[in-house]
């Protein structure tokens, strides 16, 4: 375990301009930050754990209420939910060979790395988020793994029974079930264990409260998706469809956003309707790293792809695979589509991103020869899908170009 030094001797000047530089190089590569909701900060002193409630809306009423007569009362539902923050960093260690002999500015070059990769990290952070836990569609319309039911028995907070269901062990494990109808609609976990004997769905994390008899869900997994399987126009524009269908919110009144992956972007560019964002916006007016517009959604790429191994129906072995487990090499690709307020990114209110430099000073008795320095960022946060049914993550393979 390394040793920090512990006194600071930058001037306030030099510790403002660490901070530009480090926030300079990270937004780049933040993505998802621009469109995450940032109204659930906590505020200092009052815990790591922010607690939120969202009302599921009221069934159309199509019946008329006889004269003299008061309406059925009817029980308003709310999804409860919550997010924990914590603190995720990095360090280098600069020794004073480098800083002394080196023809560039090490400090300086710590930095941008540092930014490049908090940057990196915090966008990772929300795309585990959205590939996990927002409302997942194959582009193949496999109907062997994604299935919709309703609740027959046995809720809990952690499962339930479907006897509709009738695959075999394991089958939905490390897939995504997300709830869509109840007092837990909109909410999704990570499936962790199916036992085919008793049609058992288990989950995580634990729901509020169970679910009712009778409340709908969509369970899918990605097991069987290839390279091949790759976006088209008709998922992209069934998952639209999607989300007008729930109401969700438009970011601009009239396009969805959608993230994608430079081989998916290519993949997008074959299509004829595909529009580059330099025929339609002038800079000011684009959204960062935006690059096109197709299918009803304004396009934004991410040169960090999330991708990940398919399910293959064996039993959960620490969230090895599938829904939300990053794999650099896997061939499986997530591509969000989503509105307004499908997300949120949540830190301690007050509290920025923050670069950290520590230099040893005179009476730095831990570093007695100066023989190195340390540069460091900080972020307290935590990604959280706020509704899984504003956002559609699109499930497919990509082309490969060699």
């Amino acid at each position: 375990m390394g040793t920090a030094t512990t006194t600071s001797t930058l001037t306030a000047a030099m510790k403002e301009y660490y901070d530009r530089k480090l926030l300079t190089v990270a937004r780049p590569k933040m993505v998802a930050e621009q469109f995450a909701d940032h109204t659930k900060d906590i505020p200092k002193h009052e815990g790591q754990t922010v607690n939120f409630t969202r009302y599921v809306p009221l069934s159309v009423i199509t019946s008329a209420t006889s004269e003299g007569s008061n309406p059925d009362y009817v029980e308003l539902e709310a999804v409860r939910l919550s997010a924990t923050l914590a603190k995720y960093a990095n360090s280098i260690r600069l020794t004073d060979e480098i800083q002394l002999m080196s023809y560039c500015e090490p400090l300086n070059n710590a930095i941008i790395e540092l930014g490049a990769n908090m940057g990196q990290s915090v966008n990772r952070l929300y795309r585990k988020a959205m590939a996990a836990y927002m409302y997942p569609m194959r582009v193949d319309g496999d109907g062997t793994y994604a299935v919709s039911g309703a609740i027959t028995s046995g809720a809990t907070t952690t499962a339930f029974v479907d006897t509709s269901l009738t695959q075999a062990d394991h089958f939905w494990v490390d897939g995504t079930v997300v709830f869509t109808s109840g007092q837990n609609k909109g909410l999704s976990a990570h499936v962790t264990a199916f036992v085919a004997d008793t049609d058992t769905v288990t989950f995580t994390p634990a729901l509020k409260e169970a679910c009712d008899t009778g409340d709908t869900f969509r369970i899918v997994a990605s097991t069987g998706i290839v390279a091949s399987d790759t976006v088209t126009a008709s998922a992209v524009e069934k998952a639209v469809a999607f989300l007008k269908s729930q109401n969700a919110e438009p970011y601009d009144g009239q396009y969805y956003i959608g993230i994608i992956s430079p081989f998916v972007t290519y993949d997008f560019m074959q299509d004829s309707s595909w529009v580059n964002a330099m025929h339609y916006g002038s800079p000011e007016n684009l959204f960062k790293g935006e690059v096109g517009r197709w299918g009803g959604v304004r396009w934004v790429e991410d040169t960090d792809p999330w991708t990940e191994n398919a399910c293959d129906g064996t039993a959960y072995n620490a969230w090895d695979r599938g829904h939300g487990c990053y794999a650099a090499s896997g061939v499986v690709n997530h591509t969000p589509i989503f509105g307004k307020h499908c997300y949120a990114g949540i830190r301690l209110e007050g509290v920025e991103d923050k670069v950290i430099v520590k230099v040893s000073g005179p009476q730095d008795t831990s570093n007695a020869t100066n023989a190195y320095s340390m540069a460091s960022w900080r972020v307290y946060f935590t990604s959280v899908v706020l509704n899984s049914l504003f956002g559609v993550s699109l499930i497919s393979g990509s082309s490969s170009i060699a």
